[in-house]
């Protein structure tokens, strides 16, 4: 299995619009989280049919992230080894 470098974390179509969440690697071992809500409510709220989003954690602080994310999603061992069978990472 090659690692990922990019998530979909939200895609979803609406009657008039759309809203887009995702989170990737940049060239420079960024965490980047990015986002576009589009249609008639971004309009209304932002004055523009789109707004465009984004955070960036610096390379340094990717694992600061990923240890609070294991610390929030995980309470047991076995968790993590169902966790582990079900992406079919093979690392327990």
């Amino acid at each position: 299995m090659k690692p990922i470098k990019k998530v979909i974390i939200k895609d979803e179509k609406y009657e008039d619009g759309y809203s887009e969440l995702a989170a990737k690697i940049s060239e420079k071992g960024d965490l980047v989280i990015d986002g576009c809500d589009a249609g008639e409510l971004a309009k209304e709220m932002f004055g523009d049919w789109d707004y465009e989003y984004w955070l960036t954690i610096p390379e340094k602080f990717k694992e600061t992230i990923l240890l609070n994310l294991i610390k929030d999603r995980f309470s047991s061992v076995r968790e993590i080894k169902i966790f582990d069978k079900c992406t079919n990472f093979g690392t327990l």
